[in-house]
């Protein structure tokens, strides 16, 4: 105020006769400005300090309990549990306030005026609780997009487990599923195997379901290489997931839709789901479209398709379908391990560990054992599989 004031009033007095008055009005101005910017590093200060002292009192909380903090307060509540308290965080960060005794309890007080309104206003109307899954971008602008066509449009989202293994088939599953289930997330980040057999069960049993899925052997992936076997078993789900027949039998009259570690052929598809609501369905490609996971799309694809790199990741179909691919092939290693229990495949599922290298070495390569793949393809083996020397 002073500075302007200097200026506005005195500025031609100072710059003919008092040059004095020009470097006060000068210091003026840069003591303002620099007031002004401290002024803004204090509060940054304080946010920074508040969103601080905020995270320590959140990292005591269980993760559900950051949930249901996050749902009142409108916020996203997927992610682990450092995320959710970084965003808790940022979210009710503000000035210091004379209250010094403000607690986790008080977040609803410490947001600012606005959120704490709309917070509010949604109490009142109250909305179906978030589920906690991947969401459906892609899927959605699909749909969308296709809208105004004759014909309903239905998702697949494809993905496949078994590509790095020693040992072991490729599995590549495709999967219509219209309800969220919370946890459906890329399969690979699901740790505990446990936890992937139990949303297995969820998304076979959710309404609408229908899915498919194809393995390719490894005397298969030697004979096409591992890339070619992932893309041909991606197109024989995608192609099973729309010819929905949960009752293939054999000539004796037995089901042959089921994974199983005693059968022989070189490649395979079982399927399951909701056969009746696939009936509702025209079975022609303009009705479909296929979310891929990765960067490259089969050949010959019996619908249209694109592919989604980390779409596992990224796109909920997708996510689902690498859950069905990943517990498949895990319960099929584990089959296999009863056959070979010398390689303990039910530990690493075929991959190439210290363990099953040794194991390899000592007693030679079984039958499901990919020996096309490094370092087995550099390395001498009889008919019995044992390795000479």
């Amino acid at each position: 105020f002073f500075a302007s004031l200097i200026f506005s009033d005195t500025s031609a007095i100072a710059h003919k006769h008092h040059p004095t008055f020009i470097m006060m009005a000068q210091h003026c101005t840069t003591s303002t400005v620099q007031y002004r910017r401290s002024a803004r590093l204090q509060t940054k200060f304080f946010a920074i300090r508040n969103a601080s002292q905020l995270s320590e009192q959140y990292d005591s909380l269980k993760v559900s309990e950051l949930r249901d903090l996050l749902r009142q307060s409108g916020l996203a509540v997927s992610g682990v549990k450092s995320v959710l308290i970084e965003r808790l965080a940022l979210a009710t960060e503000s000035p210091p306030t004379t209250n010094n005794d403000a607690t986790i309890e008080d977040v609803g007080n410490l947001q600012p005026k606005a959120k704490r309104a709309r917070k509010k206003s949604v109490s009142e109307t109250p909305s179906p609780p978030a589920v906690d899954c991947l969401p459906r971008t892609l899927e959605l602008a699909l749909l969308s997009a296709h809208k105004d066509s004759n014909t309903n449009l239905v998702i697949i989202g494809v993905d496949e487990a078994g590509r790095g293994p020693l040992a072991g088939p490729v599995v590549a599953a495709a999967a219509i599923v219209p309800t969220n289930i919370s946890g459906i997330t890329d399969s690979k980040k699901i740790t505990k195997e446990s936890e992937r057999e139990r949303l297995y069960e969820e998304i076979i049993a959710s309404p609408g379901i229908r899915y498919a899925v194809a393995v390719v052997s490894a005397q298969r992936i030697d004979e096409i290489n591992i890339l070619q076997a992932t893309l041909e078993g991606m197109r024989m789900a995608v192609e099973g997931v729309m010819n929905i027949d949960n009752e293939k039998q054999d000539r004796n009259g037995k089901k042959m839709n089921a994974a199983s570690a005693e059968r022989k052929d070189l490649s395979y598809v079982i399927t399951g789901g909701d056969i009746a609501g696939s009936n509702s369905v025209k079975n022609q490609p303009s009705s479909y479209h296929s979310l891929i996971d990765g960067n490259k799309v089969p050949k010959e694809m019996p619908c249209p398709c694109e592919s989604l790199i980390k779409g596992d990741s990224r796109e909920y179909s997708i996510g689902a379908a690498s859950i069905l691919a990943k517990v498949t092939r895990d319960r099929l290693m584990h089959e296999y391990d009863l056959k070979y229990p010398e390689f303990n495949l039910k530990q690493h599922k075929g991959y190439g560990t210290a363990a099953h290298m040794s194991a390899v070495r000592k007693y030679g390569a079984s039958p499901i054992h990919r020996r096309t793949f490094a370092p087995l393809k550099h390395m001498e083996f009889d008919e019995e599989g044992k390795v000479i020397e």
